[in-house]
């Protein structure tokens, strides 16, 4: 037996329940952003809000050192360690976006003087007179950069988790979890400003759920309170602009001829590679997975040399491998931001070819 039609006022009925439960959920999206959506708010927020800040960088310390002797048949090894110890550092961003165009100033706070400024893509370092060499320390290697992570580099690695709500300096604040997809990197809570997005707090943990590093606003101002006139530097010096900078068209990098990295994380790619000593043939290779960093260096072997070194200063890990061959002895290091086993993995991974 045929239905009957649905009569146009029921049909009228219909369609505006729909359009209102669909206006609804829009609402509630809305009122509660996915964790991928409130990343993408950090991301704009500190590219496009004026602020004013400061913020501390903690580190925990933990070296150890392994040394390895044969005795006729058999592998001795004797494992050194030395105790934990926290550090901090300080500095001051002030960010204004002016005209379109985006001007940031970092200072480093309470110990020695150095300004980073930014214009644009334009990147300049203010150093003391006979401090040139030192631009590329600026900023301690690691956290203070991390603040600026782009959100969209990290999906392919890392998995974003709401962790609820609390305070960060009297401001209401959400917590978001980044974990890795793998144990090859580290994870990550941080707290975003509800206001605005931008990101108050990041602690940086290993595996076991210990924090490596955090970073913390300590002050912060927004809006209209940010002078342009912060922006100017107070630091009499000599201002130094990174060699790479301005190099167009340049072809990928890759690792250099004469060796090949058998095995590096899914996801990290090489950013940078160079031979960094010509005489002695030593390499420099530099990858980076959108959040995580890490070097590798290969250079002949030193005289001395400890096999199995690893000391980590928060995330930033340094391990050596002493590499035989036919070629020679050669050190091979990785430096940067990975678990030890990681290191251990990409380093005994190089091979001459």
């Amino acid at each position: 037996m045929p239905q009957p039609a649905v009569s146009a006022c029921r049909l009228c009925a219909i369609l505006l329940a729909a359009t209102v439960a669909g206006d609804l959920a829009a609402a509630e999206r809305a009122a509660n952003p996915t964790p991928s959506e409130w990343l993408h708010a950090m991301d704009s927020a500190f590219r496009n809000l004026n602020y004013d800040g400061e913020f501390s960088y903690y580190v925990a310390n933990h070296s150890r050192v392994r040394i390895q002797r044969r005795q006729g048949d058999r592998a001795v090894s004797v494992t050194m360690d030395v105790a934990r110890d926290d550090k901090v550092a300080t500095f001051r961003i002030v960010h204004m976006v002016i005209d379109g165009v985006e001007r940031e100033r970092i200072v480093h706070l309470g110990g020695p003087r150095r300004e980073i400024l930014r214009t644009g893509s334009q990147v300049s370092y203010l150093l003391p007179l006979g401090e040139e060499s030192f631009a590329e320390d600026a900023l301690p290697a690691g956290s203070p950069t991390r603040l600026f992570m782009r959100s969209q580099d990290l999906a392919a690695n890392y998995r974003f988790d709401f962790s609820g709500r609390t305070q960060v300096m009297g401001r209401p604040a959400v917590c978001i979890q980044v974990n890795p997809l793998d144990h090859n990197r580290y994870g990550y809570l941080l707290w975003l400003d509800e206001e605005t997005g931008l990101l108050l707090r990041s602690e940086l943990r290993d595996a076991y759920g210990t924090h490596l590093e955090m970073v913390q606003f300590t002050s912060l101002r927004l809006g209209d309170s940010v002078s342009a006139n912060s922006l100017e530097p107070d630091l009499s010096g000599v201002l130094v602009q990174p060699i790479s900078q301005g190099v167009a068209d340049r072809p990928p990098p890759t690792v250099p001829d004469d060796w090949t990295v058998g095995w590096v994380p899914t996801g990290f790619r090489i950013t940078d590679a160079r031979v960094h000593d010509q005489a002695r043939g030593g390499v420099h290779v530099m990858f980076n997975d959108g959040l995580a960093t890490f070097s590798l260096f290969v250079e002949p072997a030193p005289e001395t040399s400890a096999e199995g070194l690893i000391s980590r200063t928060g995330a930033t890990l340094v391990l050596s491998h002493n590499l035989a061959g036919e070629r020679g002895g050669h050190l091979v290091t990785v430096v940067g931001e990975v678990p030890p086993e990681t290191a251990q993995r990409i380093a005994t991974s190089v091979r001459a070819r």
